[in-house]
């Protein structure tokens, strides 16, 4: 499970299969950057696409680089490493580029409990709200406890519910919340939550099938990493999804660094004059999937390779010496009730410490420390 830098905040997942849910540290792919020479270098292709050991990978405006592959798929996921802030930022600015809207049109969330489809479906399409109501959208959920308290989370359904404002009905964004159903007044201990931990990948896989592709419709997917991908291979989702619709799905992972500080400086030097944020691909096949390894560097999370040898692209978010954990919703410690639940839910049912509500704002503000894993 994923805790926060103050060890209260924590994303759970069962403890055999901590690396098949949600967070797991799989995402982040990358060292991608080493891939500066390969920028530079001849014979840029359009992609995914044709793959060649000879090919060099495009370096593009991460929204534009997302939008690009709903050319060629009509399904993107974008691998979530939870409570990283840019990433957070960058799903906002997604959906208010009116392209998203025009092109795609859905979007399918692991921040979400589907218990709360008709909140957000009002919520988005303009209708008032309160927020004690409005809350459970992203409370109801299975896979986190408590939480997701990302501020980021939290403001991704505010800039939709403000890109469709714009719109007319016909042409706003569907979100679709991929959490399964819970009633959490009636979980009360560990074996209670457990028994819904294996609904989750089967109702994500549920809603791209039944509500997208078989519609002829095509969706983002925001979920962890570990739901993308496993120790020896796909992650549950992205098996699911390539066995029922060969080449329907395209995956994007982020892009986190090394633990090294000397070999971050390598790569923010490398990638200084690419836009931030970017998308990078091809990756596999091409030169990028050779030089992903800086040498006598570790990545910052386990198990890059087989993350960015199984995505179309990679999501760099800026030098990685500047990435930073998401603002927590101060909501979670002005309303008490709010707080309270949270923190019952931590205790009947994590083995995590309880929150301690004077330092989740020492100093005034939650504090936004630098990203780093575990957080």
């Amino acid at each position: 499970m994923m805790k926060s830098n103050k060890s209260t905040i924590a994303l759970l997942h069962p403890s055999k299969e901590r690396m098949r849910h949600g967070i797991a540290p799989r995402a982040f792919l990358v060292g991608v950057l080493a891939l500066t020479a390969l920028v530079s270098g001849k014979g840029m292709k359009a992609w995914p696409g044709q793959q060649s050991t000879e090919s060099a990978p495009l370096v593009k405006p991460a929204v534009d680089g997302v939008l690009d592959l709903f050319k060629q798929r009509p399904v993107v996921a974008l691998g979530d490493f939870h409570y990283l802030a840019q990433e957070e930022s960058f799903y906002s600015s997604l959906v208010r580029d009116p392209r998203f809207a025009e092109s795609v049109g859905n979007v399918v969330v692991e921040f979400g409990g589907e218990v709360s489809q008709g909140i957000i479906d009002r919520y988005v399409t303009g209708e008032n709200v309160p927020l004690t109501e409005l809350r459970k959208v992203w409370t109801e959920t299975a896979g986190w406890v408590p939480g997701p308290t990302s501020l980021g989370y939290v403001n991704f359904f505010v800039n939709v519910r403000a890109a469709n404002l714009k719109l007319p009905p016909e042409r706003r964004i569907k979100v679709w919340l991929g959490e399964p159903k819970i009633d959490w007044s009636q979980v009360k201990s560990w074996q209670d939550l457990q028994s819904y931990f294996p609904l989750r990948d089967d109702n994500y896989f549920r809603i791209i099938s039944e509500d997208i592709l078989k519609k002829q419709k095509k969706t983002l997917l925001i979920i962890g990493t570990g739901h993308l991908f496993g120790p020896e291979g796909p992650g549950p989702v992205k098996a699911k999804i390539d066995a029922a619709y060969p080449n329907r799905l395209a995956v994007v992972s982020p892009f986190a660094g090394y633990v090294e500080a000397e070999c971050n400086e390598r790569i923010a030097a490398q990638t200084k004059d690419w836009p931030t944020p970017s998308v990078v691909g091809l990756v596999k096949g091409t030169r990028l999937e050779a030089q992903l390894q800086l040498p006598n560097c570790k990545y910052s999370v386990n198990d890059q390779h087989d993350m960015w040898a199984n995505s179309e692209a990679i999501l760099y978010l800026g030098a990685p010496d500047s990435l930073t954990v998401s603002a927590m919703d101060p909501n979670i410690y002005l309303d008490l009730d709010y707080f309270n639940e949270e923190n019952r839910r931590l205790r009947c049912c994590t083995p995590n410490e309880p929150l301690d509500w004077d330092k989740l704002f020492q100093g005034g503000t939650p504090s936004q420390g630098k990203f780093n894993y575990p957080h």
